[in-house]
C-alpha cells in the first residue's frame, strides 16, 4: 500500500504541474487569438473562445468517468470533432495575427501549429494523469477494504453464554438491591436501661 501511496503522491504533483502548464498554454493561445480579433468585448470573447472550448471538452472527458462504452465513444468522437474545429479556427486567427505583425514564409503557418499542438499535448497529458490518479485511488480503496478484518459470525453457544452472564449479573444486582433495602427497613437494636438490667 505504501508503494501505491507514494505513486499517487507523485502523480498528484505531476497533475498539478501539468495543470499549470496547460492553463498557461491555453492563456497564450487565447491571447494570440484575441489580439487578432477586431475591437470590442464581444469580438474578443468570440476570438478567444476556441481554445477554451477545446479545453472544456477534454476536461469533461477527463473528469467524468465513462458509464457506458457507447456513451464514452460518443463523447470522445464529439470532442475530437469540436477539438478539430477549434484547432482550425485558432490556427486561422493566429496565422492572420502573424501576417498582421509582419511575419512571412512558412513560419506564419508553422508557429500556430506549434502553439496549438503543444496545448493539445498538454491537455491530453492532463487527461492521462487524471485517469491514472483515479485508478490509483480506486486501488488504494480496494486494498483498504480487503485489509479490514471480516466480521466473525456469532455461534449459538456464545449467544447462550452471553445471555446467561447477563442474567447472572442482573440477579446479582437485584440481590444486592434487596439486601440494601432490608438494611434500611430493619429497626435499630434498643438496649435496656441500666436500672432494669440490675
Amino acid at each position: 500500500m505504501t508503494k501505491l501511496q507514494n505513486e499517487l503522491r507523485e502523480f498528484r504533483r505531476l497533475w498539478l504541474f501539468v495543470t499549470v502548464v496547460t492553463w498557461l498554454l491555453v492563456a497564450v493561445t487565447v491571447t494570440l487569438n484575441v489580439m487578432h480579433a477586431p475591437g470590442g468585448v464581444i469580438a474578443h470573447s468570440i476570438g478567444g473562445s476556441a481554445p477554451v472550448l477545446m479545453f472544456v471538452c477534454v476536461e469533461f472527458i477527463a473528469r467524468i468517468p465513462g458509464t457506458s462504452p457507447w456513451l464514452t465513444a460518443g463523447r470522445i468522437s464529439a470532442s475530437v470533432v469540436v477539438a478539430g474545429i477549434c484547432f482550425g479556427i485558432s490556427w486561422q486567427q493566429q496565422v492572420n495575427f502573424m501576417l498582421s505583425v509582419g511575419y512571412q514564409g512558412w513560419t506564419v503557418y508553422a508557429y500556430p501549429v506549434m502553439v496549438d499542438g503543444v496545448t493539445l499535448v498538454a491537455v491530453l497529458s492532463l487527461v492521462e494523469v487524471t485517469r491514472k490518479s483515479r485508478s490509483l485511488r480506486a486501488a488504494l480503496a480496494d486494498l483498504a477494504d480487503s485489509s479490514a478484518p471480516a466480521a466473525r459470525p456469532v455461534t449459538p453457544a456464545e449467544t447462550a453464554a452471553e445471555q446467561a452472564g447477563r442474567e447472572y449479573r442482573e440477579s446479582l444486582a437485584r440481590a444486592r438491591s434487596d439486601a440494601a433495602a432490608d438494611a434500611l427497613i430493619r429497626k435499630p437494636f434498643e438496649l435496656a436501661p441500666a436500672a432494669e438490667a440490675a
